[in-house]
Formats: structure tokens, sequence, C-alpha cells
């Protein structure tokens, strides 16, 4: 049985179409759309590209001004820090696994702090750095904060008291 090739289906007719002047005209045409199309297509592709790479680079900029952590500055007025920056880092591990979890750890800060002046709590402070709470929607904190949040008024007096001027 054979079958019938009808319309565009017979490569005779398709050949036929493709040589006449409107057969011509519409693979100019249908070229032409085509390339419009694809010059659309890379233009919204660079555009979007773009605009990626401006929001990337927003974000990391307000991350860096608005949320990221700022170091204290030593004061050079004051005695240089009696701890080390080994010694700050082991301190602001040991403050963080005091306050973190249940309870707030006050003594083992406290002991942690004594003796220790300004320039070196400055040490631990940057030491500390940002730490999350143990609650998964907390904020990142600094040591400071970190203070504010775990302790009452008369704890942070008795901070005060052996870190002036800091909180």
């Amino acid at each position: 049985m054979t079958m019938k090739r009808q319309g565009l289906h017979n490569p005779a007719v398709l050949t036929a179409v493709a040589s006449s002047p409107q057969g011509q005209k519409a693979i100019a045409t249908t070229l032409e759309n085509t390339s419009a199309g694809v010059n659309a297509t890379v233009s919204i592709v660079k555009g979007a590209l773009k605009m990626g790479l401006f929001l990337g680079v927003g974000y990391f900029a307000y991350r860096k001004i608005f949320n990221g952590f700022s170091p204290l500055k030593e004061n050079k007025r004051d005695k240089p820090s009696n701890i080390s920056t080994g010694m700050a880092k082991n301190k602001a591990e040991a403050i963080y696994s005091a306050m973190y979890g249940v309870g707030n750890g006050f003594k083992s800060v406290k002991q942690n702090l004594m003796g220790v002046n300004p320039n070196g709590f400055v040490r631990i402070h940057n030491a500390f750095g940002l730490r999350k709470g143990i609650n998964p929607l907390s904020k990142k904190m600094t040591l400071i904060e970190w203070f504010g949040d775990q302790f009452s008024q008369n704890e942070l007096m008795e901070l005060r008291f052996l870190i002036p001027n800091f909180f």
C-alpha cells in the first residue's frame, strides 16, 4: 500500500514553494523573526546578569555596613592588654560555652573576666565576634549584646565593676 503525500509533506511541493518568490519571502521573514527572538533573549539574559551582579554587590555592601561585626580597637592611652590573642580566644570560647544553653553561666563568665584589663576585654570581645544563640530564630550577637541578653541588672553591675565603661 502506497501513501500519497499531500500538501507541504510532499518534498516536490515543498521544493517548489521554497523556490518561489513568496516562499523565499516567507523563509526570509522566518529567519528575521528567529534572529530578532534570539537577540531579544540575549538582551534579557544580559540584563538579568547585570541586575544579579548589582543586587549581589548591594547585598554584600549592606551586610558589611549594617550587619557585619566591627571589632573594637584597643585604646592606646590605656595599659596594653594583659592577655595574649590566644588567651582571648580561649576566654571567649569559655564565656560562650558558659552562656550557651540553659542558664547564663554568670559565675564562669565573671571568673573568666577577673583580672582582665580594658584592652584585654577588647581582645576577648573581638575573639568572640558574632555568635548565634541556642534559639534557631535568634540573631547573631556580640559579646556585649550577649551580656545584655543573658544577665540581670545586678549581674551586669558586677561585670561593670570588673570591666568599667563597656556595658
